[in-house]
């Protein structure tokens, strides 16, 4: 019986993806590639900068610190198991490893977007505390903000591992990632519901003015809704073409056109881990002068011509 349960596995696993020319799929695997190096060296290079920079490193950004490192691994982890599955199915590569080491791989692709969503989530409530409640949050230990970063790895990891078990065990098939993309909805629930406080509360109510740190707080409030917002347009298409029209069969059984769209949403998926550092460097002053020593770069206002004499 056992045997019989791995050979259906394989089977399904081993579905491939027809409906798409060995050609195209290449295509597609060089847009994810180069997504994947981007992902890895825009968050490698945020992660250098904030530890470089000293007052990048408050309380505040801790979070934020780890998701960067959370989308350094997505892009460099997770997007290489994703170009691999998706070359095997489209044959344009073979694949000896047993079902169970698939499933291995399939979870741990899982391990760092589960993550990755889950500081979204987690920053947004600690952007309602910093909001509602600004002097207790500068009050507030390191060791809660150390406890919040372990709490969105290891739901991370307990969701995959409930992902693994599931193919093994239950048999579904690699598609029906049902245990992450109910994560995810659960996270943008926790999202939405954050910054809408938010929102009425720094424009609808009052809003204590004691000094300037309660304004940069609020600033920082402004640049991560913002990432968030960006983050979540990028990837709330998938998530709701997942649950309407992929869940219904197996990848290689859907049309051509249907595959290219399915593509193309993996792509808008992944290229919300670029999104981040990008809009770091473009709000937050600190940052941007931190990347530019960093990269040896110096203000235009610094270089003066020479004089004539």
């Amino acid at each position: 019986m056992a045997n019989y349960s791995l050979d259906k596995q394989n089977n399904t696993l081993e579905g491939r993806l027809t409906t798409i020319s060995p050609s195209e799929c290449i295509a597609w695997l060089t847009v994810l590639c180069t997504i994947g190096i981007a992902i890895v060296t825009v968050n490698g290079l945020a992660v250098i900068v904030y530890f470089k920079e000293p007052s990048l490193r408050k309380r505040s950004m801790y979070l934020v610190i780890s998701l960067a490192v959370a989308d350094m691994f997505v892009g460099g982890v997770s997007l290489s198991i994703r170009v691999f599955n998706s070359g095997r199915n489209c044959s344009v590569w073979e694949s000896h490893l047993s079902p169970a080491g698939e499933s291995m791989l399939i979870a741990i692709l899982f391990v760092f977007a589960g993550a990755s969503v889950t500081h979204l989530a987690v920053i947004s409530l600690e952007r309602v505390h910093a909001t509602f409640r600004p002097l207790k949050h500068r009050l507030l230990k390191k060791w809660i903000f150390g406890a919040s970063i372990a709490a969105a790895w290891l739901i991370g990891v307990i969701n995959s591992a409930y992902l693994y078990l599931d193919i093994i065990f239950k048999l579904k098939g690699p598609w029906e990632f049902y245990s992450y993309l109910s994560l995810a909805a659960c996270c943008f629930f926790i999202i939405i519901v954050s910054y809408s406080s938010i929102v009425v509360k720094m424009y609808c109510g009052t809003y204590p003015h004691y000094h300037g740190a309660v304004s940069r707080e609020r600033k920082l409030t402004k640049t991560l809704f913002i990432m968030t917002l960006v983050s979540s347009a990028l990837l709330l298409p998938y998530i709701l073409s997942y649950f309407l029209i992929f869940s219904k069969r197996p990848f290689h059984a859907f049309s051509r056109q249907a595959n290219h769209l399915r593509f193309f949403l993996v792509s808008l998926v992944y290229a919300n881990s670029v999104v981040n550092p990008i809009m770091y460097a473009y709000r937050m002053p600190e940052f941007k002068r931190a990347m530019s020593s960093v990269l040896g770069c110096r203000p235009s206002a610094q270089v003066f011509p020479q004089s004539d004499s």
